[in-house]
């Protein structure tokens, strides 16, 4: 039950709100659901902490690595769930548009990225990663606009194709452990596949077609570059805690698949071919995103754009390996989504108070919006990398492995990158906070539920740049241990 309650919690919960048509109620609900779920999410964490993986039948298995990416889930489903509450204040319920409809699809969303994280089967796996498609285009389209629509199109078809490849690189992969000698029945078990390795490198040709084709599909929904078309376009018309959520989770569940098939071609066949191609992509996506971020105008798609610079940074630390490149990796998946958790709940604010995200409409935002200018420089001070924040701590991890292994020309692109990326920043944070507005004056507006999801990552990025927890600390040791 421990595994399965995970599950059934946020799908029955999701029904239970569709019967209900008031808004508040629906609130109420929501908050009530979603603090169960953490819960039973968290009383698992804690007994693969105290006790090792956990087991359900054929299907459902939780390990050290899992265990680390369902807190991530657990974290901030939690901060989107609070920060909706006031955010979702103008949003009546009107057909499709309704807050019992938008707490129904996020538990929906919920439940996928979970069954993510339990499948111990690559085929249920896949089946888990087109359902998070599914729920989560909904939710870009939410609010019914020509735009919204469009992006959750645009997001819909692009991933579907891209989970297509995925689909025949699990069917190769399957096809390479039959001819191992792998029974049926287990040829797509990950902890019978990582048992039986020595025996699948007989099949070199079909392990790593199979890889292409997996980073290929996988990597579509994780953002890398030239798959990204989607990202920008769904992040900026997205609701800002669905935003949040696409770019501080959905990222990350698609990373931990590309995690556990890398984990099973390294051991088969090596790890040069499978970390190479991750660092050719991991080093495009940082370029390219970082390039990008420079000629933004919307700050929405400039965070869309940032998401995939760090899925780049991520997909680097996992191509160099090592311990300081791997320990990197993983720190960084969960410092980047509380940073990004944090930036977007900030674009939200900006919206209700002054009706657009565009940057060169945005003007004295320092003086007619000091909380709100506070914290949009708390995060963009983080996501850039400088200290004392945490993501300067997995940054720097990952570049000393690169420095470690004398990958020179992946360290100078690394260094360059940032530099740009701060820069760019700067530039219009600086337009922001100190140009003329072009927008009429407001009273400054941010809710205690908005405030306190803001604080909350803020206080993390800081206290885990200073200082990691050993807890936290067990948990990627023993997420590594996995790996």
């Amino acid at each position: 039950m421990m595994l399965l309650l995970p599950l059934l919690i946020p799908i029955v919960g999701a029904a239970v709100l569709l019967g209900f048509g008031a808004n508040g109620r629906a609130r109420r609900l929501a908050l009530l659901v979603g603090g169960v779920e953490i819960v039973a999410i968290l009383r698992m964490v804690l007994a693969v902490y105290s006790s090792g993986p956990q087991q359900f039948g054929r299907f459902l298995r939780v390990d050290g690595l899992s265990a680390f990416f369902l807190l991530n889930v657990a974290l901030v489903s939690g901060l989107a769930l609070v920060y909706s509450l006031d955010y979702l204040r103008h949003t009546e319920g009107e057909r499709f548009s309704s807050a019992r409809w938008f707490y129904a699809l996020l538990f929906f969303f919920m439940f996928t990225m979970v069954g993510v994280c339990l499948s111990s089967n690559l085929g249920l796996l896949w089946i888990m990663m087109e359902a998070t498609t599914l729920a989560s285009a909904l939710l870009v389209g939410f609010y019914n606009t020509r735009g919204a629509v469009e992006a959750g199109w645009k997001y819909l078809i692009v991933c579907t194709v891209g989970i297509a490849f995925a689909l025949f690189g699990t069917i190769v992969l399957y096809l390479a452990a039959i001819k191992s000698g792998l029974p049926p029945e287990v040829a797509l078990d990950w902890k019978a596949l990582m048992e039986a390795s020595p025996r699948l490198g007989s099949g070199t040709a079909l392990l790593k077609l199979a890889f292409v084709f997996v980073v290929v599909g996988y990597g579509t929904k994780v953002g890398f570059v030239p798959m990204h078309s989607w990202l920008p376009d769904a992040h900026a018309e997205a609701p800002s805690p669905i935003s949040a959520m696409l770019s501080g989770v959905l990222l990350n569940c698609a990373m931990y698949t590309l995690l556990r098939y890398d984990a099973v071609i390294s051991r088969a066949t090596g790890t040069n071919f499978s970390h190479t191609l991750l660092l050719v992509f991991g080093v495009l996506s940082l370029v390219t995103a970082g390039l990008l971020i420079v000629v933004q105008r919307d700050l929405k798609r400039l965070l869309a754009y940032s998401s995939i610079e760090h899925m780049g940074i991520v997909a680097i630390g996992v191509g160099l390996g090592g311990g300081l490149g791997l320990y990197g990796a993983l720190l960084h998946t969960f410092n980047h989504s509380l940073g990004k958790t944090l930036l977007f709940f900030v674009a939200g604010n900006v919206r209700q108070n002054l009706g657009t995200l565009r940057m060169d409409r945005i003007g004295g935002l320092a003086r007619a919006m000091p909380k709100t200018a506070l914290a949009l420089s708390l995060g963009s001070l983080a996501i850039v990398g400088l200290p004392p924040f945490a993501l300067f701590v997995s940054e720097f991890a990952i570049l000393s492995e690169a420095f470690s292994q004398s990958r020179v020309l992946v360290a100078t692109l690394f260094l360059a990158t940032l530099s740009v990326v701060f820069g760019g920043m700067l530039h219009h944070l600086f337009g922001m906070f100190f140009r003329e507005s072009k927008q009429p004056p407001v009273a400054p507006y941010m809710a205690l539920s908005e405030a306190v999801p803001i604080a909350l990552a803020a206080v993390v990025l800081v206290w885990f740049g200073v200082h990691i927890p050993a807890g936290f600390k067990a948990l990627i040791d023993g997420a590594m241990a996995v790996l």
